[in-house]
């Protein structure tokens, strides 16, 4: 005889019945576990032959009765729960490359531009470095005179003489500002600052538009 065979009709049929509704009712409690993502109860009832099954309705008044509470639990691989782990792992991958490439990259310096006094009071803006000195514009300012009232040279070179410069550094866009401030015109000096045509300015060539 089929030793398979033997095997079963060795088993009696009460505890055949029971394994069998323990496993279907294993089944049904770990299908309301996946299905039942909003939360819910069920109830594990037990009948006077020790008969137990799991339902989502309270069990047969003559069996005996226990209440599980299931706490919701969101679905493994749900596609809003993967979209927003990725969004957040994207946008943490992005902070720190933002972060590493600040912290490699070298800080760019400001664009300079000068600042140039005369000994005899003017003062003008040029984008490369301040001459040394300069030719007088004619001027006789008071504070100069006294400067170099007792200069033996004083008397040779008058108003039109060479006068020394100064500079220190400003950035372009101050110097830039003063250039063309609606006062400029006003300054001691404003002649001689570093100013381009209409045609370079159009072309691109004007430090202030680049600056």
């Amino acid at each position: 005889m089929d030793q398979r065979i033997v095997r079963d009709r060795s088993v009696p049929s009460e505890l055949w019945c029971r394994t069998w509704l323990a496993r279907a009712g294993c089944f049904l409690l770990l299908w309301i576990i996946v299905a039942g993502a909003h939360a819910a109860s069920v109830y594990r009832c037990a009948d006077a032959q020790g008969h137990v099954a799991f339902q989502d309705t309270p069990c047969a008044a003559q069996a005996r009765q226990r209440k599980i509470e299931l706490e919701p639990q969101p679905l493994i691989g749900a596609p809003g729960e993967h979209a927003a782990r990725v969004a957040t792992e994207t946008r943490h991958h992005r902070i720190a490359n933002s972060r590493e490439l600040t912290r490699r990259s070298p800080r760019a310096r400001p664009v300079t531009s000068w600042e140039c006094h005369t000994a005899n009071g003017e003062v003008f803006y040029r984008h490369a470095r301040c001459p040394g000195s300069v030719a007088g514009d004619g001027t006789v300012r008071s504070g100069y005179v006294e400067k170099v009232s007792s200069s033996r040279t004083r008397s040779r070179q008058g108003a039109w003489g060479r006068v020394a410069v100064h500079g220190k550094k400003i950035t372009r866009q101050e110097a830039c500002r003063r250039i063309h401030s609606a006062g400029a015109a006003g300054r001691d000096g404003h002649a001689r600052d570093e100013t381009v045509s209409t045609y370079d300015h159009l072309m691109g060539r004007d430090p202030c538009s680049n600056g």
